[in-house]
């Protein structure tokens, strides 16, 4: 049971086709292209999800991009 001081964050809904998909590209590390609402389009490989990021790994020795979930308007696979 969980007390009124304890606050726990929803979980990603997994039945969702949509999750499901995007945790098949994680898996199975294709590609993919985010396309943000500015029109920019940041590519390479998600290395996780969770409610409020998505974790892109654009390779080349670049660091870790952190891209928010809201500002993401179009997810496309490369591969």
């Amino acid at each position: 049971m969980q007390s009124f001081l304890e606050r726990r964050s929803p979980t990603l809904d997994t039945a969702q086709p949509s999750i499901r998909h995007l945790q098949e590209l994680i898996r199975h590390k294709a590609p993919v292209a985010l396309r943000v609402i500015d029109g920019h389009e940041h590519e390479g490989v998600l290395l996780w999800q969770d409610l409020q990021y998505f974790a892109l790994d654009p390779g080349d020795g670049r660091p870790l991009t952190l891209i928010n979930r809201n500002a993401v308007t179009v997810v496309r696979a490369l591969a």
